[in-house]
């Protein structure tokens, strides 16, 4: 008798486990390797309806390259990435695209090299509230045929993770490798609803594109 119950608890647990593994969102996926959801990004991008979300370049306090201007700004490995990164989105279709950047300095000075001083635009609301908000925001300011960049926070882009159900945004966003990477979503204004296409870190655009 004992041992029969113990096999059906055994058979609990693995049915549990089972259960739990099917039930975890599935991780946000690199376009650099999947050609299906790379080409649906550039049709997506074509329409003007893709919100990307760049996570600043290197922060200077937490790191022992040299600072560009400031220890609260970006480093100077930083810069030349953030230069290079704002140069590859030129890859993607020729479509009318906002830039907004967080009034941080580290995201203000990314925005400023990725797309010149004049190519962004401060906003508050991408770092105030930004961890609450940040999911209604899109929707509020995404402009119908027109792309949407927002150079942000990665507090900022794990806290809309959560939204849907916590599996918008599945991967750790707060890694170093992770500095001046771009998630790319397609929404459905009608019905309030962002989709994951996939990201790309910094050193992936070569790999997705040639």
């Amino acid at each position: 008798m004992l041992k029969k119950s113990l096999i059906a608890l055994a058979g609990l647990a693995v049915s549990a486990t089972t259960a739990w593994f099917f039930l975890q969102p599935a991780p946000t996926v690199s376009l650099a390797s999947d050609e299906k959801r790379l080409f649906d990004l550039e049709t997506h991008w074509d329409q003007g309806n893709v919100v990307a979300l760049v996570r600043h370049a290197e922060r200077c306090d937490r790191s022992d390259n040299q600072c560009m201007q400031g220890e609260t700004g970006i480093t100077v490995p930083g810069k030349k990435e953030a230069i290079e990164v704002g140069q590859e989105f030129s890859h993607l279709p020729n479509q009318e695209t906002i830039v907004y950047n967080s009034p941080v300095k580290r995201t203000d000075q990314t925005a400023d090299l990725m797309f010149g001083e004049e190519g962004s635009t401060t906003q508050v609301w991408l770092r105030e509230g930004c961890k609450e908000n940040l999911y209604a925001d899109i929707f509020k300011y995404k402009e119908e045929g027109k792309n949407l960049i927002l150079v942000t926070h990665s507090t900022c882009i794990d806290k809309l993770g959560e939204a849907q159900n916590n599996d918008l945004v599945v991967m750790d966003i707060h890694d170093k490798s992770t500095y001046n990477s771009s998630i790319f979503l397609t929404i459905d204004q009608d019905e309030k609803e962002a989709y994951t296409l996939g990201y790309l870190y910094a050193d992936d655009w070569d790999k997705a594109f040639n």
